[in-house]
């Protein structure tokens, strides 16, 4: 039986909330172009510039913090805010995973931009409980690197006295994705870990939760600022420009140069879902326009294929990875982290989408 795809993006039927128009149009693409189609990016230039205009310059020596993976997204973040006269600081968070790439990539920029970096390193046996038990517990370990990221973030920021944010990353160019398919907010994060570890080791991990950052951004004690929400954010391009400027190195198409574990990700999403995230992601590339869907499929299927081929072998690596027996591995295939799922994050993801919803229309009508 043939696949059944969105008619604008590649998103199969097997997606959640995927919900098809009488157009074979997807949820997805129309929400997207409820909030980018008809953006002035001119305009948004300009918005941007005000808002870096407001921290520029202070405190000494850094003006900023950007996150720092080594991919390109991240590296070309930091390009644009030297561009723009900026003066940040780097911080990478060392999950044990950063691939060799990612490390020349982050060493290149840092010396290419002249710019100030930290690694944040957490104590290697917590973090490996810590992936261990939520791939057991709910069959997925990318969150854990996801909350342990921004926990760095703010907490160095905080360190230094830094108030603004950026991140090379937004819903706009990256995988949308529900959460039914992916979560990593910090009340997903407490239950998951809560009772299999202290509940302090558990608050220090996070360092705030999602209501406390919801606080600092509307008190303005922490802005978060998304860079692809403000301008073209052209993937194939900025990669020639970091790779002949910065000596960035990544292929074409690759979409994960920093983590070892990447395709371990991928195979668990194929496997419970039938779908990956690279699906997605391509699939806001194409609404983008950065991507026809043929040559976004012909990826997918390419992916898929050295998935399956390569499966015994990713397998045996997240086995040995998180110390799991053939036994476990095949129980975490089988754990969601559905019941996981924090209903208190939920309600405070609504109103942050709402309030962006409401920014963006407005940015048209001006």
């Amino acid at each position: 039986m043939a696949e059944v795809r969105c008619s604008r993006c590649i998103l199969p039927l097997e997606y959640p909330g995927v919900d098809f128009d009488d157009t074979g149009t997807c949820a997805y693409c129309r929400r997207w172009s409820e909030k980018w189609d008809g953006i002035d990016f001119d305009a948004q230039a300009v918005e941007l510039e005000r808002i870096l205009e407001r921290y520029r310059g202070g405190p000494k020596p850094y003006d900023c913090l950007i996150g720092l993976s080594g991919g390109k997204d991240s590296v070309y973040a930091a390009y644009v805010l030297k561009r723009h006269g900026m003066h940040p600081l780097a911080c990478t968070f060392d999950n044990g995973f950063l691939t060799d790439e990612a490390r020349h990539n982050i060493a290149s920029a840092v010396e290419a931009l002249g710019i100030g970096h930290e690694y944040v390193q957490p104590d290697p046996d917590e973090l490996r409980a810590l992936f261990a038990h939520f791939i057991a517990s709910a069959g997925e370990f990318c969150s854990v690197c996801n909350v342990g990221i921004r926990s760095a973030l703010y907490r160095t920021a905080e360190a230094h006295g830094i108030t603004l944010i950026v991140s090379g990353q937004s819903n706009r160019t990256e995988a949308n994705s529900p959460r039914e398919f992916f979560t990593c907010s910090n009340g997903y994060f407490h239950n998951v870990a809560r009772g299999a570890f202290p509940e302090a080791d558990i608050a220090r991990f996070m360092h705030v939760s999602q209501l406390q950052r919801v606080v600092k951004h509307v008190t303005h004690s922490a802005v978060f600022l998304q860079l692809p929400s403000y301008m073209p954010w052209r993937e194939e391009e900025f990669k020639r420009t970091l790779a002949i400027e910065l000596g960035w190195q990544g292929a074409v198409g690759q979409q994960h140069a920093d983590c070892t574990m990447s395709d371990a990700k991928e195979y668990l999403k194929l496997k419970k879902f039938g779908v990956t995230e690279y699906t997605a992601k391509l699939s806001s590339l194409i609404r983008d326009g950065q991507l026809t869907r043929p040559e976004a499929l012909e990826r997918v299927a390419a992916q898929v294929a050295d998935l399956e081929e390569r499966g015994p072998e990713i397998r045996a690596r997240i086995q040995q990875a998180f110390g799991l027996t053939a036994e476990e591995f095949d129980t975490a295939l089988e754990a969601s982290h559905l019941p996981y799922l924090s209903s208190t994050d939920a309600r405070i993801s609504q109103v942050k989408n709402t309030y962006e919803r409401l920014r963006y229309r407005k940015a048209k009508r001006s």
